[in-house]
């Protein structure tokens, strides 16, 4: 394939207005993309006389390696090479960490596939990094128990901005399944402000799903905080129901 493609990378996020030239012939745009950002690989083809592809491609990634596949040239009858004959893969957001892009041609008459791009290195921040004080200084995405308390705990969501979605599953005084809901505000770097616990109910129906609206019952507050630990797998959840006493409880993060 040499000196039939010219070919240039670029990752492309929306908002920003510059890249900086990277290692083995691509450009990262942004010069450093986080986890917030939705990636593209835009693969330039420069035409040779009225050959070029606007294909599929085929993505796939072993560990943090990603490899993309071109779709199949045509030979398409143009007078003039089109200005962008683009293909754009779109790669999603990432986690954090060190990758290869490996960009395959397609094979074309006796000229078999050749790795245009070949692991060329890119690396993934984490959003919280960009973001300024205060913010959330780890990461507590993931399930939550206490080993004391078997079949009771806490899910913890966080998106790409580290907004917070939390629920605590629990017993009530006659042993039956509770879920209550609440969303942590950060207002330090290691603990949320005290916020409103919800209990959500929605009356039976013979339908799916019911048509009857949900109700939205605050039953107390909730607060989560990991001050005094060092590690991202321990902290403490507090929760005081309206009219009941204040639960403190050691949550460990559930690992295999």
């Amino acid at each position: 394939m040499k000196n039939l493609f010219a070919v240039a990378i670029i990752f492309l996020s929306a908002g920003i207005a510059s890249a900086q030239p990277a290692p083995n012939g691509f450009a990262i745009f942004p010069a450093n993309p986080t986890t917030a950002d939705n990636i593209t690989a835009k693969v330039t083809v420069g035409c040779v006389k009225n050959i070029y592809t606007t294909n599929p491609y085929r993505v796939s990634m072993a560990q943090n390696n990603i490899t993309v596949r071109l779709g199949e040239y045509r030979d398409v009858i143009i007078g003039l090479c089109p200005p962008t004959p683009d293909d754009e893969i779109d790669l999603g957001r990432l986690p954090a960490g060190s990758y290869t892009l490996t960009v395959i041609s397609a094979a074309f008459g006796t000229q078999a596939s050749a790795a245009l791009v070949d692991n060329a290195p890119f690396t993934v921040t984490t959003a919280r990094l960009r973001t300024q004080s205060p913010t959330i200084r780890l990461v507590y995405d993931g399930s939550w128990w206490n080993p004391a308390d078997s079949g009771s705990g806490l899910f913890i969501w966080q998106d790409p901005l580290y907004r917070t979605f939390a629920a605590w599953f629990t017993y009530s005084t006659e042993g039956m399944p509770q879920w209550y809901v609440f969303q942590p505000i950060w207002p330090t770097s290691t603990a949320t402000n005290t916020v409103d616990l919800i209990q959500t109910s929605r009356m039976p129906s013979a339908s799916f799903p019911p048509p009857n609206p949900t109700t939205n019952n605050v039953v107390g507050k909730a607060s989560l905080d990991f001050t005094n630990f060092s590690t991202v797998d321990k902290g403490v959840l507090t929760i005081t129901l309206t009219g009941g006493t204040t639960q403190v409880i050691n949550i460990q993060r559930l690992t295999r």
